[in-house]
């Protein structure tokens, strides 16, 4: 079932005339967190906003998830201050999925990044329970049996990019339940050698960033072409199969939003400028995460691993 909240009467406006209410509710609220608020100024400011009442209804058992296309600092806030994190964890990650080349190594044409921007600055510790919510993620929910892990450095050797990232590849060589492959560079992201990669977030969000940006340029170079010149317009005719399995693959829509995984319940972040078909997608997520239990399965993996290495942990 779907419990919108919100402004009643604007959610009415957009519900077709025969829409199936038995499973839909409405909960009225007219506060809420816009773009352009701090996310923790408004969240003060508006105690009822819609944000908050979502948040609190999937803790109080109402609600199996959360899905906001809102302000992303806002969203998280929101499930920090509302939702319990898993006992062991110290940091929420936001994992997003992007596409990737298929030809350098069969894969699934996709891979999952985290963090993307929920902790700017981590500890190895961190990174590495960040690697076994990734993991089980691309497990349980992307279908890709035995993903292939990865840290995203400076370079392939073992002891680059300083004291945090060389004692994160330390910690992730011997994690069991986790197929570490080692170091990455950027230039190794989109040629899909990892199924899962690992970073802090404030790198992942400028990688994230860069990636939709390039997937925009490749988008208009091709309607540029189209318009300029007659023989490119029938040279891209001919390849319009291949230029549409392109456009498909780099739109965000098809992914339908990112995880925030770390916390006992899920939180799904849509992207700000979903469709209805991205925010369709991001549902379908959210009840295909639930439905596998993606959040238990990582509170367990995340106490096996802290108690086999409670006491190394102590120096990180």
């Amino acid at each position: 079932n779907i419990i919108l909240v919100g402004n009643e009467n604007k959610i009415e406006e957009f519900l077709p005339g025969k829409i199936d209410r038995s499973r839909l509710e409405i909960i009225h609220t007219d506060q809420m967190v816009t773009m352009d608020d701090s996310p923790k100024q408004a969240l003060a400011a508006k105690p009822q906003a819609s944000l908050l009442i979502a948040a609190r209804l999937v803790n109080d058992g109402l609600a199996n998830a959360l899905v906001s296309a809102g302000n992303t600092g806002a969203v998280i806030l929101s499930a920090a201050q509302s939702l319990s994190i898993i006992p062991g964890i110290e940091r929420s990650a936001m994992a997003s999925i992007y596409p990737v080349a298929k030809f350098y190594r069969e894969s699934k044409g996709f891979a999952l990044m985290l963090d993307v921007g929920a902790t700017i600055k981590c500890t190895p510790k961190q990174l590495v329970h960040f690697a076994f919510m990734g993991s089980y993620y691309a497990r349980q929910v992307l279908d890709i049996a035995d993903p292939h892990v990865a840290l995203l450095n400076i370079g392939e050797e073992e002891t680059k990019g300083g004291e945090t990232l060389t004692k994160t590849y330390k910690y992730l060589k011997a994690a069991e339940g986790i197929n570490f492959i080692g170091n990455i560079e950027g230039k190794d992201i989109p040629k899909g050698y990892a199924d899962v990669v690992i970073t802090e977030g404030f790198v992942g969000n400028v990688v994230l960033k860069m990636l939709e940006g390039v997937s925009e340029v490749i988008k208009d170079m091709g309607v540029y072409a189209f318009k300029k010149k007659w023989s490119w317009k029938i040279g891209l005719a001919l390849l319009r199969t291949g230029v549409q399995k392109l456009k498909e693959k780099t739109d965000y829509s098809e992914y339908g939003g990112a995880p925030v995984l770390g916390f006992e319940k899920l939180v799904i972040k849509a992207h700000g400028r979903s469709n209805a078909k991205a925010i369709s997608n991001a549902i379908r997520i959210a009840e295909l995460s639930v439905k596998n239990n993606i959040c238990k399965l990582i509170a367990e993996s995340i106490d096996d691993f802290n108690n086999k290495h409670r006491i190394d942990f102590i120096e990180i």
